[in-house]
This record gives structure tokens, sequence and C-alpha cells, in this order.
């Protein structure tokens, strides 16, 4: 057992301390890059006015979004397809307005700007409530 025990102990010693001949570190490099760019900016460019309205009828307007940032930047650009205008007097009476926008941009133009058009359609029912109607319209846009 003594003799096991021994040989167990220089075999352990042996292999802790022996490092393999010829061993040589190696190392490798990389660029580390970062571009610093403008930042997105979105704005409207006026509301969406729908002026007055007679009850029954149908209105149409027009108004957009203004997008900046940096040339040649792939962006996605977000506009919600309908918006909820809410009676200043009752909010439990309201109009949906359907949104409609074409060829939304994907990139930031040679310009530097970026434009939305977009086109409200509200129709009112015969019986509609009277008053100021207002709800709100979001773009979001980020670079991809």
């Amino acid at each position: 057992m003594k003799k096991l025990l021994t040989l167990l102990s220089l075999t352990l010693s042996m292999t802790a301390f022996a490092a393999p001949q010829g061993n040589v570190e190696d190392s490798a490099e990389m660029k580390v890059i970062a571009r610093v760019i403008k930042p997105l900016k979105v704005e409207s460019t006026g509301d969406l006015d729908f002026g007055d309205i007679i009850q029954g009828a149908s209105a149409n307007a027009s108004s957009g979004y203004k997008i900046t940032g940096e040339i040649g930047q792939l962006i996605t650009v977000t506009i919600d397809n309908n918006v909820t205008l809410t009676n200043r007097s009752d909010s439990n009476d309201t109009i949906e307005v359907g949104i409609q926008y074409k060829d939304l941009p994907n990139t930031i133009a040679a310009s530097g700007t970026s434009l939305v058009a977009i086109n409200g359609i509200l129709n009112t029912a015969n019986d509609q409530g009277l008053g100021v109607y207002e709800g709100t319209l979001t773009a979001r846009v980020q670079y991809q």
C-alpha cells in the first residue's frame, strides 16, 4: 500500500509540473470599429384636421410626417391604420378614422429627409353626437 501511495504521489507531481515540450503562446488581433450617425427625428407636418362636418357626412383630410436622419440608412416606419377620436364632451362618443399611407420610406433620402403622406377618412353617423372630437396618430421610426 505504501508503494502504491508513493507511486501515485510521484505520478501526480510529474504531471502537475511537467509542461509539454515546445508549448508556445499564440495570439490574434481584430479591429474594433464604430460609426456614429445622426439620431432619427420624426415630426408632424401639421394636424390631420377635418374641420366642421355635418352629421351623416364623410370627410377626408391630409397631412404627413417628416423624418430626418443619416443619409442612406435603412429605416422602419410604423403607423396605425386607424385612430379613435373621442368627443371632448362625452368620452363614450367616438368616431373611427381610417388612415391611409402609401409607399412608406425604407431609407433616409439623399437630402437627409424622407416624407410620409397621410390621408384620413372619417364617416359620421346620422345621429353622431355633436361636439369636438380628438385623437392621436403616432408614427414610429427606427433604424434597421
